[in-house]
This record gives structure tokens, C-alpha cells and sequence, in this order.
């Protein structure tokens, strides 16, 4: 019998107390509530991930630490793999492979080989698993793609420890060896907690002083803390990320003051060495399961024609960089991101300028993600008034400022950019790693500050102004770095302007200019929420339609008010016209009905106009791209350039020289260069200045703000670094708390939805519905007048002579007197689209009747989904179909 079929009996018994279970879920279940086998099996897991305890002889570049191998091996379960040199029980044999499946290809540069490690690679990857899955999704794409590994990339160097197994060591000599020493500086895991709960929750440092000064906490809590003075002394005793240090600029301006002496401004940057940073960010054991440290193509096809784009490491850039790079080098490509903010609410001119960072190797749903952390805050650049200047001059010292600031702050990026630095990865292994400025994720004043260029002009090429509104009829050179700094060099010596100034650049000392491989033009990433929603859209789209329906905005508001509401979609009950602030997600629900809205108020050429862009915008949106997709993208950009004339006609526009329109025909070359747009939105920038600005100005006294600001958000990345340790360390006892992990859709990564896959098979259904129903005893005649269901009784006695088979000719007239259960919703679990999302999405289907008016609480209408439902016959061929006014749900679901 081959050894996959053999059948062994599992004895499920505690490693360390000896009690035996009948199941494995019981044993975890035993181990997770009794103290002494969760200390013995999280000291056991401990010391095999760091001292390498059931490591194998594994080739996989990606070698992570298993800890489903631990579970199996500390409740001695019969093992899945091979431990040590014990021969392992394979996974799949070669007579359950369909070789169709793989057509026996071997792509170019296809694995690493086993001669070309050096060092031990760790416990066995999780990623080789049988996935009893449909070959292809609803959206068309392999379920498993096609894989093409860099066979040199990403190469180990040898073994290194973590930040949290330093901090573990370092307790560990200090005799801290208990369970609550892991705690320390606090005696205990109350004090730490509520210390955490302190720095946390918002409060002022007066109201935290009142706090600890209260009698009942000195008394009861008895805290080694008395106020506020020695509980920030002990916040900063915790383990720290890199240091700030505050570099001043003096601006000497050409305006005299009443000595005639120029007039100064003394300014300040705030920043954080990003290097250091980027340490911080690949070592991260919360990505340990979801980083990338090479580059990796997928396909549709064994033949490697169909590409799939999605993550950064799929795309060109990446592999093209690898090319450059000495062989084994990882590269991390740097993503920056700079936006001004404002901080004062409702008066004063408080602002900052927060700038952020992450690489490419995190996946971009954890990037998105604010509470995972993988987007730091590298600087705050100074926000100046620069009054020393006189008018004319004032804003080219204000871009050269922007430059040289910026130029300081990445300044560690040159040397590192160029040579390498070796680096600590999440897996525990040493690599060289080249931290590379591969993105910049800015809006379009932002871009062309950053690229030097005028704001009538594109960042990225070098059309004509007057010419970017005709579409693909005019082609047009990329900028190219080195001659650009060139020509803004010889500017600043005096050459003249007719050299340069045609390109539009502005004679400055770009910060870019000695980035090692770095090119700041093809870095600059699509912007979906300003260029798309709020510019194309909103600002342009719209208004230009509305102006062209019959009856004008006043006829566009009529027609969203007179739309029947529905929980998926925004009810613009007031229209639109009215909205005064607007936000990405007003964009998105307008994008969704809009064209439906226009249909019948406007002239064809406008609807087509008006499909080609939110056709393009959807595409935009795409979380995977194919050659077909994209092709796709392209066709609704040139519907659009095809009908545009038709706003001519109608008198609303002249020309179409407009820059996020232009921005467009380089989406397409963006997702080829760097992956899908979804990961690059300004978006998520925007949100990161609540935590790094907004709520450190609040925290803040006002005076000397962005100091304050620096200090309070290095001890809050304190907290956080440390909890983030202690449930690494300790993690049976404190497990996982919601406002660290990342949310569902960003921890949907590769592994982490491979590693559940068995459970999530067994667990999966078509639709959901409530234990118990809303309304336990419904009459038919309530069925029928509340739910509209004139045709329940006669359906019903449809489907009981279905069921009773052919030996029943009649059944027997229901009783008006019987009642029924009702729900008034269930859910249907849709297919994965990973075009769409990676995370399944449901569809709800409700049959909710009106509810009358009570008190002061107004009438609530009905709310009934309309459903289409196919009735299968033999051999699952459709045998009838059924809309909602005709199909025995037809009240509960019309």
C-alpha cells in the first residue's frame, strides 16, 4: 500500500502532562487552559524557532518557520513532513499528479538549486500544499497560477536574530527568565496593560496625571508609577525603534529688515533614518509569513504567454532591477509617500508635512492596512512661510527647500542603495538587501514638485502642453533622470532658459539625483483617488454630462432622489448638488449609478463617453491584471477619447488639455512596471495622518508641536513594538488583540490562505442563514399581505406533490390556521474574483416587510431583494428559471 494510503492511528496526548484527548482540537483545547502545559509548550516553540529544532534539509529560498509542525510534534500527532532525518511521509505521490496540470514546464531560471546554499535554510516552508481547489475562478484566473522563480534572488547569507529575539536574549542574561519578567520594565502583565491603556486611549498627559493621583489608584493599584513625569520615564525604558534627530536650515532670504541685514528663517526637519527603518520593517515577524525577497512571475498558462500582474514583486520593474544587481541580492524596493496636511481644525495655519515609507516586498493588502504597521513614518519636513523671500522668489526657494530636506532624509539610501547592507529578514536569515526608491505615491501638485517639473506639465513625459488631451494620437518621449539632472544643473549655472525650460523642469538640485538605480519619472505611481474619482470624475466627468442632460444639474438630482433605495448602494436623497464635502467614498457610490442616472437625460455620444471612463476607472481598480484585462483598460480610455468630442458640441468644453486626464495613458505602463494601481492610491496616505499627525498635534500643547509630535509617536511605537513582542513571546497567554492584527483582507495573504485551506473547504457553504428565524410564527396571511406572497399557498402545495414522489397524486390543502418560520435575510457566499478581492464576498439577500410608525420613530419601508434562482434537473443541466414575481420565494424575495 503506498504510504499516503496507509492509515495510522493518532494518539493525542499532552507532551508535557501526559493526559490523552480524542481529538487534536481537545488536546489544544487542554493545553490553551492549563498554565503549566501552555508555559512548557510556548517555552518549547520558542526554543525550537530559535535554536532551529525540527529544521530539514529544504532548498525553498521562502523557508519559514512552521508552526503547524510544532503543534504537531508538541502533541505528539504522526508527522506530516520530515523532522531531522526521519523519512517523510510525502504529501503527494506522483500517481495522483495529472501531468496537464503542469505540461512539464521549466521556465528560465525556474528554482534556487540546492549547491547554492550556503547555510541551513530553516524549518520547511508551508507553501507546498494540496489544495482541493476549482482549477479556475469566477473571474477566469487559475486558482493556481503558473509560478517562474528567480533562481539567484533572495539568497541567504546565514543565520541572524530578530529584533524580539535580541530583546529576548537581553532579558534572558538580565536573569529576567520568568514569565512576568517578560513584562519588564513593568513588574507585571495588569501594570503593563494598563500602562498601555494609558498611552493608548487618547488621553491628555493632565487627565493621565489625575489618573495616577487618584486615591483609589495609588491605594488599589499600587503602581511603581506615581505620576505623569515617572510613568513616561518608564514608557521609555521599552525597547525603541529608530531614533529622531532634528537637522536646522537657515534660509537667508533677499529681503532686508530695518537694519538692513537680510531677513533669516530658521527651520526645522524632523526625521528617522529610513535604513534603519527598512530593518525594522523586513524584520518584522508579524510579515514573516507574507514577505517576498525575489522577484516572481505569474502566468495563466504552463508556457509562460499569459502573464498575471498583481504585487510588485510580479511585475517588470522588479526582475529588471534584479538583472542589475550582484547575484543573491535582495532588493527592497522603497515606496515613499509625501502629502501636507492640515492640522488646526477650525482656526489657526498649523500644518505638517508627513512623510512615509514601506517596501514592496509586504504585500500591498497589509500596506493598505493601517493597523499592520508596514507604512512608517520616516520625517516631517518643514512647513514654511518663508517670508525672508520676496514674492518672485519665494516659491522656487520653497521647491529648492523641499528638495534639499528631502535629499537629508535620504540621504542613507545612497550608500546603501549602491553597496547593500546585510539585514536580519522575518525568516532569521541574513541578507544583502538594496533599498531602492521604486514608488512615489503623491498627487499631481505633489508629483510635480517631486519631479521638478511645472505643473502644466506631466511628470512622467515630455508632451506638449497644449497637445494632452488628444489621446493616443500623440506620442511622446519618457523623461529620463540622468539628462534631466543635467539640464537642471546647467540651469543653475546660468545656461539659457531655451535649453531647458521646454521640458518644463525648474532650474533645481533635485533630491533624486544621486539615488543609485533609482528613476524618480517612472516612480511616479497612478493616483486612483485624486486623478480618477475626485479630478477625472468628479471635477470633470461629471459636471461636463450634467451640463448636457436635459434639464441640467436640477434633472440629474431628480432622477437620484427618485432612485428606490437599496443597502448596497448610497441614496443620494437630496441629490448631489448639495454635497459640499466630498470624500472617496461619495466618488465610489456615485461611480456605481451615475451612468444609470444619465441614461435617457443625455445625448448617446455622452453615455459612451461617460461608460469609457468609469469602464476605466473600474479596471483601474483591479487587484490582478492579465493582457486581456489590460487590453480591456486601454479599449475604454480610447471609448472615451472616441465620443469626447460630443462636450464640444454641446458647447461645455473647448479642450481637453487637462493633466489628470492626460495622467491616464500612463496607467497601463505603471501596472507593467510596478503591479496593480489598488496598491499606490493616495488613499492610504491620507488615512495614516490621522495616526502619525492629527492625533500627535492633539496630544500636543501647540507650542513646538512637531517635537511633541515626534516624541509622542515614538512612544507610541514603543507600545506597540512591545505588545506586538509579548504575544511573539508569550503567545498561548495573550494571544491576538484586535486593534493589532490586520484586518481580514490584508492578512489574506498567499500562505496565511493556504494554511487554512482545509478548514476553510470543510467550512465553506453557498449561503448563510440565522439559527433562529426573525419571526418564529408567521401566519399565511400575514406571508401574503406583509410579504406580498400571492402566490405562496399555490407554490407551497407545488413543492410538497414535488417531494412526495410520483406514489402521491394530490396533497392536502394547507390550513389557513398554520404558521410558519420566516427569515428576513440570508447571505450567498459569491465566488473569489481576485481581479476584485482575495477575500470572498456575500450577497445578501433580504425580505424585511414595512414596519409602521412608532412614537417618534418615523414609518421604516419594505425592503425586498429582487433574485433570479435556476432550478437544476438531471445531470445539473438548467431545467427552468425563475424571477422573482414567479418562483415559490416569490414574496419573500421580490
Amino acid at each position: 500500500m503506498p504510504p499516503h494510503s496507509t492509515h495510522i492511528v493518532a494518539v493525542h496526548r499532552c507532551f508535557h502532562c501526559g493526559v490523552v484527548k480524542p481529538t487534536q482540537q481537545g488536546l489544544r483545547s487542554h493545553i490553551s487552559q492549563t498554565p503549566a502545559c501552555r508555559r512548557a509548550l510556548a517555552e518549547k516553540t520558542r526554543r525550537a524557532t530559535s535554536t532551529g529544532v525540527g529544521c530539514d534539509n529544504s532548498t525553498d529560498s521562502d523557508s519559514d518557520s512552521g508552526d503547524s509542525d510544532l503543534e504537531d510534534d508538541a502533541v505528539n500527532l504522526p508527522p506530516s513532513s520530515g523532522r531531522g532525518n526521519e523519512a517523510a511521509t510525502p504529501l503527494l505521490e506522483e500517481s495522483d499528479l495529472e501531468f496537464t496540470d503542469y505540461v512539464q514546464w521549466q521556465p528560465p531560471q525556474a528554482f534556487e538549486s540546492a549547491t547554492e546554499q550556503t547555510v541551513n535554510p530553516g524549518p520547511p516552508s508551508k507553501r507546498a500544499r494540496v489544495e482541493a481547489v476549482e482549477d479556475e475562478e469566477a473571474g477566469g484566473l487559475p486558482s493556481r497560477p503558473f509560478i517562474q522563480y528567480h533562481a539567484s534572488a533572495g539568497q541567504k547569507r546565514q543565520q541572524g536574530k530578530t529584533p524580539f529575539e535580541r530583546i529576548r536574549e537581553e532579558q534572558e542574561m538580565a536573569g529576567q527568565d520568568s514569565e512576568t519578567s517578560a513584562f519588564a520594565p513593568f513588574e507585571s502583565q495588569d501594570k503593563w496593560e494598563l500602562a498601555r491603556w494609558l498611552m493608548t486611549s487618547g488621553l491628555s498627559h493632565a487627565e493621565i496625571d489625575k489618573y495616577l493621583k487618584l486615591e483609589i489608584t495609588r491605594k488599589q493599584s499600587a503602581l511603581s508609577f506615581k505620576n505623569k513625569h515617572s510613568f513616561f520615564k518608564k514608557i521609555d525604558q521599552l525597547p525603541r525603534g529608530p531614533s529622531w534627530q532634528c537637522e536646522l536650515f537657515e534660509a537667508i532670504g533677499d529681503e532686508v529688515d530695518e537694519n538692513g541685514e537680510k531677513k533669516t528663517e530658521r527651520l526645522e526637519l524632523w526625521k528617522r533614518n529610513p535604513v534603519e527603518c527598512i530593518k525594522e520593517l523586513i524584520s518584522n515577524l508579524s510579515f514573516r509569513e507574507t514577505l517576498r525577497y525575489a522577484p516572481e512571475r505569474l502566468f495563466e498558462d504552463p508556457f509562460g504567454e499569459k502573464p498575471i500582474l498583481s504585487e510588485m514583486w510580479t511585475a517588470d520593474w522588479w526582475s529588471e532591477m534584479q538583472e542589475k544587481l550582484p547575484k543573491g541580492a535582495t532588493i527592497a524596493p522603497v515606496i515613499l509617500a509625501s502629502d501636507k496636511t492640515q492640522l488646526s481644525t477650525f482656526s489657526g495655519d498649523k500644518s505638517a508635512w508627513p512623510v512615509y515609507l514601506s517596501i514592496g516586498n509586504i504585500p500591498k493588502a497589509v500596506r493598505r492596512s493601517p493597523s499592520s504597521r508596514a507604512t512608517v513614518l520616516i520625517g516631517y519636513l518643514p512647513v514654511a512661510k518663508l517670508e525672508c523671500f520676496s514674492e518672485a522668489t519665494r516659491s522656487m526657494y520653497g521647491y529648492q527647500l523641499f528638495h534639499d530636506c528631502m535629499k537629508s532624509l535620504l540621504k542613507p539610501l545612497v550608500e546603501a542603495g549602491a553597496k547593500g547592507v546585510d539585514m536580519v529578514c522575518a525568516d532569521g536569515f541574513i541578507r544583502r538587501v538594496y533599498p531602492i526608491v521604486a514608488a512615489y505615491i503623491a498627487d499631481h501638485p505633489e508629483q510635480c514638485l517631486v519631479a521638478c517639473c511645472k505643473e502644466n506639465h506631466c511628470p512622467k513625459c515630455l508632451i506638449d502642453p497644449t497637445k494632452r488631451g488628444q489621446g493616443s494620437e500623440v506620442l511622446s518621449l519618457f523623461r529620463e533622470p540622468a539628462k534631466s539632472a543635467q539640464m537642471m544643473a546647467d540651469a543653475m549655472k546660468g545656461s539659457p532658459p531655451d535649453t531647458w525650460a521646454k521640458s518644463g523642469l525648474r532650474a533645481l538640485n533635485p533630491f533624486w539625483a544621486e539615488l543609485p538605480h533609482c528613476n524618480i519619472f517612472d516612480s511616479m505611481m497612478p493616483d486612483i483617488l485624486h486623478q480618477l474619482h475626485k479630478g477625472v470624475f468628479k471635477d470633470h466627468t461629471v459636471k461636463w454630462a450634467t451640463q448636457c442632460a436635459e434639464g441640467g444639474e436640477s434633472e440629474i438630482d431628480r432622477r437620484f432622489r427618485a432612485m428606490t433605495p437599496h443597502r448596497d448602494l448610497r441614496y443620494f436623497k437630496k441629490g448631489i448638488s448639495l454635497i459640499s464635502q466630498w470624500t472617496g467614498s461619495e466618488y465610489k457610490n456615485m461611480e456605481k449609478v451615475f451612468l444609470g442616472v444619465l441614461a435617457g437625460s443625455a445625448d448617446i455620444g455622452v453615455i459612451k463617453a461617460v461608460r469609457g471612463i468609469i469602464d476605466f476607472i473600474y479596471y483601474a481598480h483591479f487587484e490582478a491584471h492579465t493582457e486581456e484585462s489590460l487590453a480591456q483598460m486601454k479599449a475604454a480610455w480610447a471609448l472615451f477619447h472616441l465620443h469626447k468630442e460630443v462636450f464640444v458640441r454641446f458647447g461645455v468644453r473647448t479642450h481637453f488639455n487637462i493633466p489628470k486626464l492626460h495622467s491616464m495613458a500612463h496607467y497601463l505602463r505603471s501596472i507593467r512596471l510596478m503591479g496593480t494601481a489598488d496598491g499606490y492610491s493616495t488613499e492610504g496616505p491620507e488615512r495614516l495622518h490621522i495616526d502619525f499627525a492629527k492625533l500627535g498635534y492633539r496630544a500636543s500643547n501647540r507650542k513646538e508641536y512637531i517635537k511633541q509630535m515626534a516624541t509622542w509617536f515614538d512612544r507610541q511605537e514603543a507600545v506597540r513594538r512591545f505588545q506586538s513582542y509579548l504575544q511573539w513571546v508569550l503567545p498561548m497567554q495573550l494571544g491576538e488583540e484586535s486593534d493589532d492584527k490586520i484586518n481580514d483582507e490584508a492578512a489574506e495573504g498567499p500562505e496565511n490562505a493556504q494554511e487554512h485551506e482545509d478548514e476553510d473547504l470543510e467550512s465553506a457553504h453557498v449561503y448563510t442563514i440565522a439559527k433562529k428565524p426573525a419571526l418564529p410564527r408567521t401566519s399565511i396571511t400575514e406571508i401574503v399581505q406583509d410579504f406580498d406572497a400571492q402566490y405562496f399557498t399555490h407554490c407551497f402545495n407545488d413543492l410538497l406533490i414535488k417531494h412526495a414522489g410520483p406514489s402521491s397524486s394530490s396533497t392536502t390543502s394547507l390550513s389557513q390556521h398554520i404558521s410558519f418560520p420566516v427569515f428576513k435575510q440570508f447571505k450567498i457566499c459569491l465566488p473569489v474574483m481576485s481581479q476584485v478581492s482575495k477575500v470572498a464576498s456575500t450577497d445578501t439577500v433580504r425580505a424585511i416587510p414595512a414596519q409602521p410608525a412608532k412614537g417618534r420613530r418615523p414609518m421604516i419601508p419594505a425592503q425586498f431583494s429582487t433574485v433570479f434562482a435556476q432550478e437544476l434537473g438531471d445531470h445539473g443541466a438548467v431545467k427552468r428559471t425563475y424571477n422573482g414575481s414567479e418562483s415559490p420565494l416569490s414574496g419573500a424575495l421580490q
